[in-house]
């Protein structure tokens, strides 16, 4: 896994973070990630036919976690989130309880807004 040119700077003047990878996630979890509480760093993305389509995303939270969420598009299926986290290893009680709480609300929230 290529580390992000925004981590390897950032590494640079704090010292290295570690990993947290997640599991695959399906839907839209670039749109559920922007309605959290998070700031927006950086962003790769490309344009067609009048339509941006995100490639790469990292988020900070308010607690310097930093979520990069690499997409993939499944045609006729459903969006692919990669997301991993680079954190500083003294936070990793922190990161668990946010990590466990941000996956389980976005399965929630998914669960709930399938059609039936």
């Amino acid at each position: 896994m290529d580390k992000p040119e925004y981590i390897k700077n950032l590494e640079s003047k704090d010292g290295i973070f570690s990993i947290m990878v997640a599991p695959e996630l399906k839907g839209d979890f670039l749109k559920y990630l922007n309605e959290k509480k998070l700031t927006r760093v950086y962003e790769k993305s490309s344009i067609s036919e009048g339509i941006v389509k995100f490639e790469e995303v990292i988020f900070q939270s308010q607690q310097n976690f930093y979520l990069f969420v690499k997409f993939r598009v499944v045609p006729q299926s459903d969006i692919i989130s990669n997301l991993t986290i680079y954190y500083n290893v003294k936070q990793y009680t922190e990161l668990y309880m946010f990590f466990s709480q941000l996956l389980k609300q976005y399965k929630n929230a998914t669960t709930n807004n399938r059609p039936t």
